[in-house]
């Protein structure tokens, strides 16, 4: 591609310096120059834009000299740019080989693209198969990743992204917006994933990104939560729609990536149940939760659990009210009355009359100790009950 790259140049006569869509230099890569170009475009960035919307090209007039600034582009995607300057002060010439030149390198993107597009099918059949270790043995799961570029030895933490709106409507076919997640979010993603260590290794499963850190000499709780964060301040700049962000605890063996997914996705789910949309969870933050779903299981659990707010539900049931859900909204704004109202777009009056009524009904004070940890069990129970 070096070649190539330089071979355009040559044919055009001057430096042209070749930018991605994350305006990192593709070539030439170790120029004198290089970061007085990434400076021009990140300076420009907004005027790069508005003229190259109206205009196939745009020209920068800089302290030094003029530069043009031609996107990559073709069939409304655009790849990147690149910038160079004035041939021999003939405009109309320039632009007449830069527009050849952009074609070629549409060409040479575009085929890129569809090798990307087949390696990343591979993957997702891989990270299928890597989050159930569905392999015959140890050595097939690691050559088989090597295979793919992933070497997933000396990983020490897992992040999962979870793209919600696409997993809230799994009937979706929106194919600009598959595109998109395919094509521009995961290279803006995996730029920030590289940043941190190019050992780093991501890939995309349908609805989520996942990524595997390498083990280095930092921390990698800090590292991960780190990463999580500017991967969603990035979603917020680039994808309308929310994210949730999991980070599994520390890998300790490479056999122990199923359980770090499942750690990951957890702490991804819980998070958003309890905390919102757009957070960074990890599987450490949420302490009991991460094994609430164990403890639903014993059976003396389930028991208990049927029994606690029997009587409540069997009134709700017979009167066709809503206490055991005004009681959630309860708890989860913290007995705050307006805001259980809000969520529940009732009058806050009606409200107070419920939580008279729990206490007549229940004999007690739910939200209220001894009682309050029973409420807490039973309720959060309801979200692993699912």
């Amino acid at each position: 591609m070096d070649y190539i790259y330089r071979a355009m140049s040559e044919e055009y006569g001057k430096k042209i310096f070749f930018l991605d869509i994350n305006n990192e230099i593709i070539y030439p890569k170790h120029d004198r120059d290089s970061s007085k170009i990434t400076n021009l475009v990140d300076e420009y960035k907004n005027f790069i834009q508005k003229r190259c919307g109206k205009k196939e090209y745009c020209i920068i007039a800089s302290r030094s000299n003029k530069k043009i600034v031609f996107p990559i582009k073709g069939k409304g995607l655009y790849y990147g740019m690149m910038v160079t300057e004035c041939k021999e002060n003939d405009i109309n010439e320039s632009i007449r080989i830069l527009k050849s030149i952009s074609s070629l390198c549409t060409l040479i993107f575009t085929k890129s693209l569809r090798i990307e597009e087949r390696q990343i099918i591979k993957k997702q059949e891989y990270i299928s198969d890597l989050i159930t270790w569905n392999f015959r043995t140890d050595e097939i799961a690691i050559k088989m990743g090597q295979d793919i570029g992933w070497n997933i030895l000396n990983k020490c933490r897992m992040i999962v992204v979870n793209l919600n709106d696409i997993q809230n409507n799994i009937e979706i076919n929106n194919k600009d917006l598959l595109k998109f997640v395919n094509e521009i979010l995961y290279n803006k993603i995996k730029h920030i994933v590289r940043s941190d260590d190019e050992n780093n290794i991501m890939g995309l499963r349908s609805d989520m990104f996942l990524i595997l850190l390498q083990s280095n000499d930092e921390e990698s709780y800090q590292r991960a939560k780190s990463i999580g964060t500017k991967i969603l301040e990035c979603c917020a700049d680039n994808f309308n729609g929310s994210v949730s962000i999991g980070i599994s605890g520390h890998i300790e063996n490479y056999k122990n990536i199923p359980d770090a997914y499942t750690q990951a996705t957890e702490a991804a789910k819980i998070g958003r149940h309890f905390l919102g949309d757009n957070k960074v969870v990890s599987f450490e933050d949420i302490g009991f939760y991460g094994i609430f779903k164990k403890i639903c299981s014993i059976g003396d659990f389930q028991s208990i659990n049927k029994d606690i707010f029997k009587d409540l539900k069997q009134y709700d049931k017979d009167e066709n009210l809503d206490l055991y859900i005004t009681l959630k909204a309860l708890i989860y704004n913290n007995m705050n009355t307006k805001a259980a109202a809000e969520e529940l777009y009732i009058h806050y009056n009606t409200v107070n009359y419920r939580k008279n009524k729990i206490v007549e009904i229940l004999g007690y004070k739910p939200w209220e100790m001894p009682y309050l940890f029973n409420t807490l069990m039973a309720i959060i129970s309801d979200f692993f009950e699912k």
